[in-house]
């Protein structure tokens, strides 16, 4: 394995100035670690799934004991006299998750005639709509729904932000490569035009030829400058991932060795679908869809509900303060407010069912998109494959042609134009080869993340 050092362009070429910032030097492996920490949108998955996991709290809260306080103050004034009336009281209930409600209410009032206190129990249990596990946790549910497509999201933009990364950090070493050819071919060229002016003076060479020489330079200053835009941009890029701020200067390293890959479409395929957290998001969306379904069956019955309420109580003797806390009050209640026709219930219903005829659709398509995407980057990498194979064998023929060129040219057999043009020739080859190397060495982590391989359970990059 053999490693190439980079150092972005993203100062100007200008001496550095007194305190400036120290490079940022950072191997692929550990740009890697930096973005899945301090990538922003991973910030944001994170953040996410904090919300959605208060959420779930949020919901189990409404199974808690509830303490409510009441407290009121009544005052009316007329001729005949003045009447203050106040209360102090509360209730403590809680909801249990099969949908029965049990509260304590117990009270104080002043009036008049002394005080009234009592101490109420209830049970409200709906009988028809809302009893029932799996509807009352309905939002609980929900939520946790939520945290877990959170979570996958979260895992989702990971791989996404390595994808990136390491086509942001092979992007900068493929520029770095491509600038330090041109100014190979920079030096060669203007050495060739130092001996084609020197021919000149002495009748050997031709002002076409010294002319040539200096288009050409031309031209491959302009690409060596386009290839410093590039990098200029690649390095901003990166920066972006890592969250760090654009006048950071960088340097990155990254290993340029790699073998070819070899697994067919169809292992592949299988892994895909095995692996893809988009296949376990969209079998998840299918099941919420049918719960949801479901609920919304259960809301086409009626709300019937039957509470039962005890209260004891009795008054104090405001001037002797006697008590007299015999008073028991027993009440049945069986009511129901509904709409009989249940128009709006069953239209959700039906909408709930076309949800998972929906959601199974979108699952059809998310199979076939995963698997046209493996296929995709299996193309691409054989494809890589076989122009690389091309670029060397164009490497060897232009090399050749190169060196013959040059004997014809040093023994006045021919102009410089076979010459520079068989020069061109092997660094465009050249180019082309390190070009087609590093895509498919991203197009390897591309597969590897198309296949759901690139990140374990944890996230962490394999």
């Amino acid at each position: 394995m053999w490693v190439v050092l980079l150092t972005a362009w993203v100062l100007p070429l200008t001496a550095p100035m007194a305190g400036a910032v120290e490079p940022l030097e950072l191997r692929l492996e550990e740009a890697i670690d930096w973005a899945l920490r301090d990538n922003r949108s991973i910030r944001d998955a994170r953040l996410a799934i904090d919300s959605s996991e208060h959420g779930v709290i949020a919901a189990r809260q409404a199974f808690a004991v509830k303490v409510r306080p009441l407290s009121s103050i009544n005052y009316s004034s007329s001729d005949e006299r003045d009447i203050a009336v106040w209360e102090v009281g509360g209730s403590v209930s809680r909801t249990f998750e099969t949908g029965v409600t049990a509260a304590v209410m117990p009270s104080v009032a002043k009036g008049d005639a002394g005080y009234d206190a009592d101490v109420g129990f209830s049970i409200t249990v709906p009988l028809l709509r809302g009893l029932g596990r799996e509807v009352v946790l309905d939002e609980v549910y929900t939520n946790e729904f939520a945290v877990a497509a959170a979570r996958r999201q979260l895992h989702r933009q990971r791989v996404d932000t390595v994808v990136e990364t390491v086509a942001a950090v092979y992007g900068l070493v493929r520029e770095e490569q491509l600038i330090g050819l041109y100014r190979q071919q920079l030096e060669e060229l203007q050495r060739h035009l130092r001996v084609t002016a020197g021919k000149e003076r002495i009748g050997l060479a031709r002002s076409m030829d010294v002319y040539r020489v200096e288009i050409r330079i031309k031209e491959t200053e302009d690409s060596l400058n386009l290839a410093r835009e590039r990098a200029d941009t690649m390095a901003d890029q990166l920066k972006t991932l890592l969250a760090v701020p654009l006048e950071q200067p960088l340097t990155v390293r990254a290993p340029l060795s790699y073998s070819l890959i070899t697994i067919g479409l169809d292992e592949a395929v299988d892994v895909a679908l095995e692996q893809r957290v988009e296949i376990r998001q969209g079998e998840a969306d299918i099941a919420e869809a049918r719960r949801k379904a479901q609920i919304a069956y259960h809301n086409i019955m009626p709300d019937l509900q039957l509470e039962a309420a005890y209260t004891r109580g009795g008054r104090i003797d405001g001037d002797d303060y006697v008590s007299d806390y015999d008073e028991n009050l027993l009440n049945v209640t069986l009511s129901s407010s509904t709409d009989l026709a249940r128009s709006t219930e069953k239209a959700k219903w039906q909408q709930s069912r076309i949800a998972v005829s929906r959601r199974q659709l979108q699952y059809a398509a998310l199979t076939e998109s995963i698997v046209r995407e493996v296929r995709r980057v299996l193309n691409a990498l054989e494809k890589s494959a076989e122009r690389m194979a091309l670029r060397r064998q164009q490497i060897a023929q232009a090399t050749g042609k190169f060196r013959l060129a040059q004997i014809k040219f040093r023994h006045g057999e021919a102009d410089n134009f076979d010459l520079i043009e068989s020069q061109g020739q092997v660094q465009q080859a050249r180019a082309d080869l390190v070009t087609e190397e590093i895509n498919y060495i991203i197009n390897g982590y591309r597969l590897r993340a198309a296949i759901g391989t690139l990140l374990d359970g944890d996230g962490v990059a394999q």
